[in-house]
């Protein structure tokens, strides 16, 4: 009757086929009792032990039936089902008491008894308490969906309870009740009245009788406007027939108990207290297979399960342990996602709070680079001009130290991924021997380096000299926890799309998982590990945080780790850093797989004799010291300088006649036209002119590339701005040889 469709019969719509099942059991019914009803006063035997056999299997039945609703109850979280559930409980008492009280069965006058009333007050009041209950469960129109998503939210302890004082409730009706129809039997009225040996109904009996038969037929039609029909309604509603033709044999048209009235009513009784446990159980027992075949089909429980199932409270007991078990499993899942999420919010924090800290850095990096480029300018040229002695030495320490400058305001840009980068493809396995002979340099004679690479490694995809410039910082970082000598391995293997990631001891950073807990894409992991002194855990978590250091002072700056962190973010992968005091470190660089094969380095550009130095340059800078600097430096290098502040003068010198080499402009202009568009102005009208931007922000360079100039990044010294300007004169003459 209910197939393996996932739910609960008190949500399952009713099939065609499950409407002309009950329809035929009504039909069958509805024909046996009016086949029966001519015949229902005809007398028959006298049989004591049918009152305990027939109460007592309505007693189980009921109970039983009580059972499963009321789980059904705690689960879906339906008041209708608690309703019904009260009332099958209800039924069940009710008949118990009828059976002790039944007169001349365990005692002349019953067990329970206030006198000649009491049995037919019982059956009353047994009688009209299921019909009340189901028009109460017709009454409720809860949605099942929102009832059952109120349960899964942690309502579902909240229903047990319910659950146990609607027990409470019946149990003090029942109480009730019989303290009712025993000890105040003498101010009930009377229903039976036995006349020279033989019984006879009072109006009142018959008022009654039909008062509860029209109550019984009014929960039958409440069920029927419930639409649509569920499974559990559609049997409630046959339930209510199988009631009505019990009450009209047993009560209304035979005429003494023991008749053929009397049992046939009795027969439909048990019907009725049959037909939704029957439901019910093979609900239960397909819900079980179910659950039985999610636990890798573990073919012993399934047995024991099912027989479980076919032997009553047994099969109960089974299937409570079943539940036990997948609850506790749910609830080890449940803890394993929580730590897992734990993990991934403790992950993200950490990402975010490095973020702010790099978008602030890389805030201020612009300033950093237009104050360097004014040291750089200037002190260049003090040390071209002085003549050998400690003025000129001074000079020179100030260019190494404003290009030291330069170097940490890189490693900012890098941390806060501001810094523009040029991915490429990069065989590892290729560049090994490169790679130690560099990284061996900036370490000490008493320090090993040896890396370990696979045949079947994939090659990474980033910014190749950042990359060098992460695995020195790290090699630098290795040496100074290593004050002894010791050991710096770099190992890599290939992290494939779905594998696992699992989260290691004493590890801050990684890779952000998938859903699923796996990797999202393939990448290679890239270990650098040292035999140093470790890190702390109360420190390890502050290591890629920019300035923090845990060297001494004045032998670290803080960035080596933040421009780790910043180059594998921007590269697309992570950092991940693992120590522990006295074992070392071990630091992770997950770094994407190369979607192209590694090219061959290109030849060096030839550079055509228009690209020799000198010449007239219109520099477009609206910072004057940066602009001086500037023009102090192509002074060096042979070149003259015409200064103009905004991009509106520098075009109307252009328009105006007035003839240049080449023209440097700064990006981040006020004036309502910045570099770029000043550059696309003047490639228009004057395409034969070289262009050179230059700007202390990172964020530019991706738009300059793809524009199709030539790009500077500040700061810069004499030699730079050079091979930068004899590369755009070049590309200049290229494209007018081309065009001509």
């Amino acid at each position: 009757m209910v197939r393996d469709r996932g739910i609960f019969l008190s949500i399952l719509p009713a099939t065609a086929g499950e409407r002309r099942l009950a329809l035929a059991v009504v039909g069958v019914s509805l024909l046996i009792f009016l086949g029966l009803v001519p015949y229902a006063s005809a007398p028959l035997a006298h049989i004591d032990a049918f009152i305990p056999a027939y109460e007592s299997a309505v007693v189980i039945n009921d109970l039983i039936t009580t059972v499963l609703l009321f789980g059904q109850f705690t689960i879906t979280g339906k008041r209708g089902l608690k309703f019904l559930a009260c009332g099958y409980l209800f039924t069940s008492l009710i008949a118990l008491g009828h059976m002790f009280s039944f007169p001349g069965l365990f005692a002349p006058g019953g067990l329970l008894s206030g006198g000649a009333q009491t049995t037919v007050w019982l059956y009353m009041f047994w009688h009209a308490g299921l019909p009340m209950m189901v028009l109460c469960y017709a009454l409720n129109r809860q949605n099942g969906a929102t009832a059952t998503g109120a349960a899964l939210k942690g309502d579902a302890h909240d229903a047990g309870a319910r659950t146990l004082r609607a027990i409470c409730y019946v149990l003090a009706v029942v109480a009730a009740i019989l303290i009712l129809t025993t000890l105040g039997h003498d101010a009930m009225p009377v229903l039976l009245v036995v006349v020279d040996g033989a019984p006879n109904y009072t109006p009142a009996y018959r008022i009654l009788v039909a008062a509860i038969c029209l109550l019984s037929l009014f929960a039958l039609a409440m069920t029927w406007r419930r639409k649509p029909h569920s499974v559990l309604d559609l049997w409630l509603m046959v339930v209510m027939c199988a009631w009505i033709f019990d009450i009209a044999l047993s009560a209304m048209l035979n005429q003494r108990r023991f008749d053929l009235g009397f049992y046939a009513g009795r027969l439909y009784g048990l019907m009725a207290a049959s037909f939704v446990l029957l439901v019910l159980l093979v609900e239960t027992r397909t819900l079980f297979s179910r659950l039985a075949r999610s636990l890798d089909r573990r073919a012993g429980e399934l047995r024991e399960a099912n027989d479980a199932l076919r032997q009553g409270e047994e099969r109960l007991k089974q299937l409570n342990e079943t539940l036990e078990q997948r609850v506790a499993e749910r609830t080890r899942q449940i803890e394993a996602q929580a730590q897992e999420r734990e993990h991934i919010r403790e992950i993200m924090l950490e990402s975010q709070k490095l973020e702010a800290v790099g978008q602030m850095a890389g805030g201020i990096a612009h300033d950093f680079n237009n104050l360097l480029t004014i040291i750089m300018g200037n002190s260049g040229f003090l040390e071209d001009r002085l003549s050998p002695g400690p003025e000129q030495q001074a000079a020179g320490t100030m260019t190494r130290a404003a290009e030291r400058g330069a170097r940490l305001v890189r490693q900012i840009l890098a941390f806060s991924r501001r810094q523009s980068v040029k991915p490429e493809a990069i065989d590892l396995v290729t560049r090994a021997p490169e790679l130690v002979d560099l990284l061996q340099r900036s370490t000490r004679g008493d320090i090993r380096v040896v890396a370990d690479f696979p045949e079947d490694l994939w090659p990474v995809e980033c910014d190749a000299a950042e990359f060098e410039l992460a695995l020195m910082n790290l090699c630098v970082n290795a040496r100074d926890a290593m004050p002894g000598g010791g050991l710096v391995r770099i190992h890599a293997r290939n992290l494939a799309k779905g594998s696992r990631l699992e989260p290691g001891a004493n590890t801050v950073g990684g890779l952000a998982p998938d859903p699923d807990g796996n990797c999202p894409r393939d990448f290679i992991r890239l270990a650098v590990s040292d035999t140093g002194t470790g890190i702390p855990p109360a420190l390890l978590a502050k290591v890629f945080e920019p300035f923090f250091t845990t060297k001494e002072v004045g032998k670290g700056t803080g960035l080596g780790l933040s421009q780790v962190y910043g180059f594998c973010q921007q590269a697309g992968g992570a950092a991940e850093i693992a120590s522990a005091p006295g074992e070392g470190t071990t630091v992770n660089l997950i770094l994407p797989r190369a979607g192209a094969a590694v090219e061959a380095d290109p030849p060096a550009p030839v550079h055509s004799a228009a690209s020799r130095s000198g010449g007239m340059i219109l520099l477009v800078e609206d910072d004057e010291e940066v602009a001086a600097a500037t023009a102090t430096i192509l002074g060096m290098i042979g070149y003259h300088a015409q200064h103009v502040r905004n991009a509106g003068t520098a075009l109307a010198l252009l328009l105006g006649g007035q003839r240049f080499d080449l023209m440097l402009s700064d990006i981040v202009m006020p004036g309502g036209m910045n570099g770029i568009e000043l550059a696309r102005k003047v490639r228009h009208h004057f395409p034969w002119l070289p262009i050179l931007l230059t700007t202390g922000f990172a964020r530019p360079a991706a738009e300059v590339q793809q524009a199709g100039f030539h790009l500077i990044a500040k700061p810069y010294n004499a030699a730079s701005l050079l091979d930068a300007i004899t590369k755009a004169r070049a590309a200049a003459t290229s494209a007018a040889e081309g065009t001509g």
